[in-house]
Parts: structure tokens; sequence; C-alpha cells
């Protein structure tokens, strides 16, 4: 584009003030003659950009694509093919000089951001092309209006030559009425082809085949058959060092601080170093993880060794933008390789994650931190630090008690880890030795829960659903009373609406009972995994949090008892729920003495 010249102001003033003689008429002009007409094509047109006669100059592009499917075609849709007839055809038209564009190979075409596509299109956004030439339009594309864009606006506006050579486009014969029909069969061939990809897909998914092309940052495919992930032990150590982390109260940015600091490969340098081919570091330090990666490698159920597909999906074979199913649609198939994680670990480390940490403003949480509830209003209870340098001065408090919901509540660490303490040791020693007692009496105590809760929930949807269909019968006498002139519009549209917002907040309800019982129909009752956990800490001498984790789910503790300036304690242990060793342990001692006397 040439640049434009400033205007002198100055002179443009002199130019107005100066005597302009005023117009003259002509008369009409005679047909234009022979040699105007030869100076206008030899020199007006010149002036727009399109010489007469002789060719724009600039490289001719030759583009070749050739998809994965298109390989089933044999020789006749090769890259080389291509180039052979492209060579040619410019050959006989004599245009030179000639650029091949040839670097998609194996890329679909209604995926227009391909290398050797977008280098072309870079080129001729630069001027450099004077033309563009292509086997047929299924090579240049398979989205119609997509392929419409470039040959009729793109193209044209960068005075781009555009040829089909096997469907007899050619751009400057004019708009060929053929073209956007092939456009629209390119593209129904490539929805096809989605379809048949996606049906396969799915067989394969629904047969309990890993369908990730890649196996989760710890795991391999195996030498033997591709189609098996094992363990790579090096990399599953790292896993397992995460989750313990986790369970030692570490958030995914402490650990993937902590991976940096020890000089731990991310998964992306990790795979490199190991020669493996697609994979690009995501960062210029090998070392550094982020909280993202670290959260996902603590949410995979693959590291049970459970084979999870159709976490996600495309909306469309136009879209490669990836969204997420619901879980309901998950397909999960267990022990289909070897895990990384034991269950209790992963269940422990989820509870943790799903329950966030407070922490304090010198960046540590407290000890018991996401584990303690007030058992008068649920809410969780927050940590206070009075004195930095005194930490037998901490406490923890209710947060309703800011909201002024609910009272203070407070409670001293040293005091709560001395009766915690406590309870564990009393929860070892009965486990160890009463192990046949305890596994009758836990899951006779979750039975009898279990039973209480789903009766109450399985109340609630019957309620919910017989008012649901009442409902419908109360909306369809609205409506006939309406129809025959009994109810206004005006009253008719107040209640129907309302009736139709309780009708939709019950089917809410109704929907989130139906989930919750469906869970607890599937709750199973893990006491063995309570009781090899107890095995591990017979000598229990202090608390860390790796050891709360591992053995309770969530600490409630009630308001103090004016009287006597007590307060409740009522520990929900994992795996088995709510147990008080204490009782179980007294009504053992006094059955016995009963015996004895």
């Amino acid at each position: 584009m040439n640049k434009q010249t400033d205007v002198n102001l100055e002179n443009q003033n002199l130019l107005c003030e100066a005597q302009i003689p005023a117009f003259q008429r002509i008369s009409h002009a005679a047909a234009m003659s022979a040699d105007t007409r030869a100076l206008v094509r030899e020199n007006v047109l010149q002036s727009y950009g399109h010489p007469a006669q002789d060719e724009p100059e600039g490289i001719t592009a030759c583009y070749e694509r050739l998809s994965q499917e298109d390989k089933n075609d044999g020789e006749s849709n090769s890259i080389q093919n291509q180039k052979r007839i492209l060579e040619r055809y410019c050959k006989d038209h004599g245009y030179t000089p000639i650029r091949h564009y040839d670097e998609d190979d194996g890329y679909s075409g209604t995926n227009f951001n391909r290398p050797g596509f977008q280098r072309m299109l870079a080129d001729v956004k630069a001027g450099k092309v004077a033309r563009v030439i292509v086997k047929d339009m299924s090579r240049f594309g398979r989205d119609y209006l997509q392929v419409g864009m470039y040959t009729d606006i793109v193209f044209p506006e960068y005075g781009v030559h555009f040829v089909a050579v096997n469907d007899g486009v050619d751009s400057t014969r004019g708009e060929n009425e053929f073209a956007a029909i092939r456009n629209v069969f390119n593209e129904m061939f490539a929805r096809d082809t989605s379809k048949k990809i996606r049906s396969t897909w799915q067989s394969k998914g629904k047969s309990g085949e890993h369908l990730a092309t890649t196996p989760p940052y710890g795991y391999m495919k195996s030498p033997a058959d591709k189609k098996r992930w094992v363990i790579d032990e090096g990399a599953a150590a790292v896993v397992q060092k995460m989750y313990s982390l986790c369970m030692a109260g570490k958030g995914p940015a402490m650990i993937a601080t902590w991976l940096q600091e020890h000089k731990i490969l991310c998964p992306s340098a990790y795979w490199k170093s190991k020669g493996l081919s697609g994979t690009k570091p995501s960062s210029k330090n090998p070392y550094k993880w982020s909280s993202e990666v670290v959260s996902k490698i603590l949410s995979r159920i693959e590291y049970l060794g459970y084979t999870v597909n159709f976490k996600t999906c495309k909306q469309s074979y136009k879209s490669k933008k990836k969204v997420f199913n619901d879980p309901n649609d998950w397909a999960i198939f267990e022990n289909t390789h070897e895990p990384i994680v034991e269950e209790s670990v992963f269940s422990i480390v989820q509870n943790i994650r799903k329950s966030r940490q407070r922490r304090t403003r010198q960046g540590t949480a407290g000890l018991f931190s996401g584990l303690l509830y007030c058992d008068d209003c649920d809410a969780k209870m927050y940590l206070c630090r009075p004195h930095r340098n005194k930490p037998s001065d901490d406490y923890y408090i209710c947060s309703g008690y800011r909201k002024g919901e609910c009272t203070l509540h407070r409670n001293k660490i040293v005091v709560l880890h001395e009766i915690i303490l406590k309870n564990l040791r009393d929860a070892i020693s009965y486990v160890t030795h009463h192990e046949n007692d305890f596994i009758r009496e836990a899951i006779d105590i979750s039975t009898r829960e279990r039973d209480r809760e789903y009766a109450v929930k399985k109340e609630t949807l019957e309620k919910s659903e017989k008012r649901i269909a009442e409902l419908d019968v109360i909306v369809k006498r609205l409506y006939e009373d309406n129809v025959t002139g009994k109810l206004t519009d005006e009253r008719f549209i107040k209640l129907s609406r309302d009736y139709e917002l309780e009708q939709d907040n019950l089917k809410s309800l109704a929907e989130a009972m139906r989930q919750e019982l469906k869970q607890q129909e599937q709750k199973k009752s893990s006491v063995k995994s309570f009781i090899a956990a107890a095995k591990k800490y017979t000598d229990l001498q202090a608390l860390d949090t790796t050891i709360l984790h591992e053995f309770i789910d969530r600490i409630f503790i009630s308001a103090k008892d004016e009287k006597n300036k007590t307060c409740k304690i009522r520990i929900v242990y994992n795996f088995i729920g709510a147990f008080d060793f204490e009782v179980t342990k007294q009504t053992k001692t006094a059955l016995k003495q009963q015996k004895t006397a």
C-alpha cells in the first residue's frame, strides 16, 4: 500500500483563496476512438493494479492434503500422486515458479488449522501467491462454508487465481455452479466418516479397551501389547509421593513447589526424556509443575487400576473443543491394569481435597484444619492464633459465630490433641485385640445408620413424587377452567407459573434424592480398610496430619454445657462412620464382669 503524503494546510488555504474559473460545460463526446481505447488499456487500467495482458507476478501454490481416512484409498490420493498431477497441470499451462505446500499429511479436511494450509494462507496474505491449485475441492477442505469463504471472498480479495484440476473449477472462468454442490457433498462425506469413527470408538470404549492414546503419568504401554498399560516405576513412585504429601496436609500448589525444589521432571519433560514422540514441554524449565497438573493426578481414577472411558466428548465433528461428560455417563472398568494408589488412600485424598483447608497468615494450616465441625450448626471451625510464638494458645471457633448464627465454641488445640490422641489409641487397641468383634459391631452400626438415613430419604422422595403428580392434575384443571371461561387469563398465568415453579423445585429435589439413594445402595462398609490402618500404628505416640486424615473423616464439637463446663466430641471415622470405642469397651468389660460374678 502506498504511503499517503501529509497535506500542506498552508498551500491548501492559498488554493482556496485563488480565483477559480466557473465550470465550463462541454458537448457530448462521440464514440471512443481506437487510440483512446489503447491508452485506457495501457495506462488507466494500470493505475487500478489490473494489467490488461500480463499475468500477475507471484508463485503458483500447489496445495496437497491427505487425511488418515483417505490413506485407505490407496495411491490415487497420495501426496506424491497429487504432486505429479499438479506439476503436470502447471507445466501444461506454463505456470512458474511453483511451490508445494505438502505438510498436511494426516490432517482432516474439516480442520483448517493445518500447518501447510496456514503457511500457504500467510503467503497469500503477504501477496506472494498468484494462484492456488489443488487436485480437487475435497483436498482443499470438507467444510463447505469455510471452503466458500476462501474461494469466494479471501482469494478474490487478494487477487489469487484458484484452480481445482479434476473438478474443472477455475476462478478466471467465472462462478462454477457445481462447486458449491461439490463442497456440500465433501462435507457430507466428512460427516459420515466422523460417524463411522465415533461408532468404532464407542465399540472400543464399551468393551473396556483404553481410548487414551497416551497412558497417564505413572504408566506406560506394554512392549509386548500396546493396548495394555504397565507400571512405569519411576513415575509411579512420584505419583505415590504426591498422594502421600496430600495426606500430610499439602495442597496442589505446595506439592508442585516441593516437586520443583526436588528437581522432579514434570510429565511432559519426563515423557520427552523417554523419547516419546508428540510430547512438548510446557515450560522452558523441565522441573516446573503446575497446580492444575497436580490436581488432575490427585483425582485420576485410573490410578486405582480402573479404565475410565467417555470422560469427554466433542459436540461436533467440526469442533476440536472437548467438553466433559456427566460422570454418570462414564464407562468404568475395574482391575484392567495394576493400581498405583490404594483405594483407601485415594478416598482419603478426595475427602481432603473436598474440604478445603483455611491457612493462616503465616501460610500454614492447623493440625485439625478441614476436620472440625460444629455439632450444633454443622458449620466449619476455624483456627485462631492470638500469639504467633505461643502455639499453646491456639484455638478453634465455629465459623457461624462470626455470622451471628451460633455460639463461640472456643476449643484449644492442646486439649483437642490430648482427647483425639487418647481416642485413637483406644480405637487401635480395641481393633487389635478384638478384631472379630469389631468387624461384627462396625457392620451392625453401619447398617443401622444406613437403613435409618435410607428410610428418611426414601420418604422424602415419595412425598416429592406424589406432590409432582398432584401438581400435574392441578395445572390440567387450571387449563380447563381457563378454556371454559371460569378462570381469567391473568389469573391462569399467575397460578400456573407458581405451580410450575414449585414442580420444577420438587423435580430437582427428587432427582437429588434418587442420586443419594443410588449412592447409598452402592456404598459398602470398608471395615477391613480401617483395620489395616489401625495395624500400621500399634504404638501411636503423637498425632500428625497424615494419621488424622487416614483415620478420621470429621470431628463434631458441641457447645459447652454451662453447668459442668464440658462439651461433647463426636468422631466420624473413615470407612466405618461414627463408632464410640470407649462405650463399646466399657460394655464389653461390664459383660465380662457379670459373667465372672
